[in-house]
């Protein structure tokens, strides 16, 4: 997670009196963007959320439409990096059962592109602590 994410989140929960956020499996992550994803397992991730003043609940599943059909949400909130590219299959699940799809605004951060600058300055990813 990234400050992206929290911006995101933090305008997301304006659209309404709980914000329920759903986080992909590792499983699925893998398949979306390959080895070596995701950087933290689902439950860690999920974890992280939990821990935010604006998110309500945290959901795993493995695709869109099983958030949906848990949640049952009035308001389906995406990234402005979406706007252009909300799949038609979704677009009319969200219409068929009532669900708006709005856009948060301000700074679109790319995890995979974060991850390819720190990986390429060779920085690691967990530091080591010191036991004095």
């Amino acid at each position: 997670m990234h400050v992206g994410h929290l911006h995101h989140l933090e305008r997301a929960a304006k659209h309404g009196s709980y914000l329920v956020v759903a986080v992909t499996s590792d499983e699925q992550v893998t398949k979306q963007k390959g080895e070596g994803r995701p950087v933290f397992n689902a439950d860690e991730r999920s974890k992280i959320l939990r821990a935010l003043r604006c998110v309500s609940r945290v959901i795993i599943v493995d695709d869109l439409y099983e958030a949906l059909y848990e949640v049952e949400p009035d308001v389906y909130v995406l990234g402005a990096e979406y706007k252009d590219r909300v799949e038609a299959q979704h677009k009319a699940f969200c219409d068929l059962h009532k669900i708006d799809i709005v856009f948060t605004d301000g700074p679109v951060y790319s995890s995979t592109k974060l991850l390819s600058h720190y990986r390429r300055r060779q920085w690691p990813m967990v530091m080591g602590s010191s036991s004095r």
